[in-house]
């Protein structure tokens, strides 16, 4: 009986040990496999907050005043009391000049300050607010876009 118990623990401790010896480091990497399927696109997400409100614009209403350019670059007009009548508070205003027969739609801004090249423009006080322009090519049409 001794025999027998002997003989199954001898099996027993053979079966515990493995076939191949203690196990080795792992290989290196595979190729990634193929790309999948894309899937469906998910649903709509929730709308945002309420934005911040924007800046507060000028007061007032724009009123477009134009004026033809004379031989000598300057065009000229006067603006009706409802502009204002404070010569330290001119209204907002903004300055275009253009050839509508040879360049139709074409606007080009023009600046306020005086230089020995280029048209300028500005607001000037008499009593009442008036918009000049001077340098701009004789013949366009100057535009006048005042807020009041």
């Amino acid at each position: 009986m001794q025999r027998i118990i002997l003989a199954c623990v001898a099996v027993v401790a053979m079966a515990c040990k493995g076939a191949d010896g203690a196990t080795g480091p792992a290989g290196p990497t595979g190729p990634t496999g193929p790309q999948g399927q894309t899937g469906q696109q998910g649903p709509q997400g929730p709308q945002g907050p309420q934005g911040l409100p924007g800046p507060a614009g000028a007061a007032g209403t724009p009123h477009v005043f134009t004026a033809l350019v004379g031989s000598t670059g300057a065009a000229a007009t006067t603006l009706p009391a409802a502009a204002g009548l404070n010569p330290n508070q001119p209204p907002a205003m903004a300055c275009y000049v253009g050839n509508p027969t040879l360049f139709p739609g074409v606007w080009l801004s023009v600046a306020g300050t005086p230089g020995t090249v280029g048209a300028f423009c500005g607001a000037v006080f008499g009593g009442t607010w008036g918009a000049s322009m001077s340098q701009a090519p004789a013949g366009w049409t100057a535009v006048f876009v005042v807020v009041y």
